[in-house]
């Protein structure tokens, strides 16, 4: 089997994604590129069940090369990713419980805070709706998702997020489901305050930098 060492990060960054609070139960999925292709995570699988064994090698039109179990039904939206941007490395398709307010009002989260604009990037944008598996959600998801942010809510779903590898895209669902509970609690403070424009150029710069290293 090839790529033991990558398929092991998946199922490690499975587990990691699950006992952060950022899923429940088999929702979600994890993959990472190689040089063959995407590894990717089984479908409706337990994520303290999956073993590198059951970690699919898809090419990035969504055909499987190595691997007997069915692959996570949103690969469509990973592949996408990866076409769309040539240093994603790693992708993270979460269900966190305050982003996921945000997915199902259909409200973006706006970068606020410092950290925020280097590592997300401008704001998690909302792609429009479309159901689950098909590939009109991939579309929508980096039409979304665009140059300027690593991160995107799934209309009435969850969190697809981005990195130059799968530690860079779990620190950002992690800084997204921070924020979007910080963001909420601002509203009973009055809101949150805006970003002078200049310090939000200087992160606009800062993210394309940490975005592609």
């Amino acid at each position: 089997m090839r790529y033991q060492e990558e398929r092991e990060e998946v199922c490690a960054y499975g587990r990691q994604m699950l006992d952060s609070n950022l899923t429940i139960h088999t929702s979600g999925n994890v993959s990472r590129r190689v040089d063959d292709g995407v590894l990717i995570t089984p479908s409706n699988t337990p994520y303290h069940d999956i073993t590198p064994e059951d970690v699919l090698l898809m090419d990035l039109e969504g055909n499987v090369l190595e691997g007997d179990r069915m692959p996570s039904v949103e690969h469509k939206v990973h592949m996408a990713c990866y076409g769309f941007r040539d240093e994603v490395q790693g992708v993270i398709h979460s269900h966190p419980q305050l982003a996921t307010a945000f997915a199902a009002a259909r409200q973006p989260l706006p970068s606020f805070l410092d950290e925020f604009g280097v590592f997300v990037g401008e704001e998690v944008r909302v792609a429009d709706y479309a159901m689950s598996g098909t590939p009109d959600i991939a579309e929508n998801v980096v039409k979304a998702m665009g140059e300027d942010s690593n991160a995107v809510f799934l209309a009435s779903h969850g969190l697809v997020t981005v990195g130059r590898n799968l530690h860079d895209a779990l620190r950002v669902a992690k800084m997204v489901e921070r924020a979007a509970g910080t963001y909420l609690w601002t509203m009973v403070l009055g809101g949150a305050a805006e970003l002078p424009e200049e310090v939000k150029a200087f992160f606009r710069q800062a993210f394309q930098i940490f975005r592609t290293g």
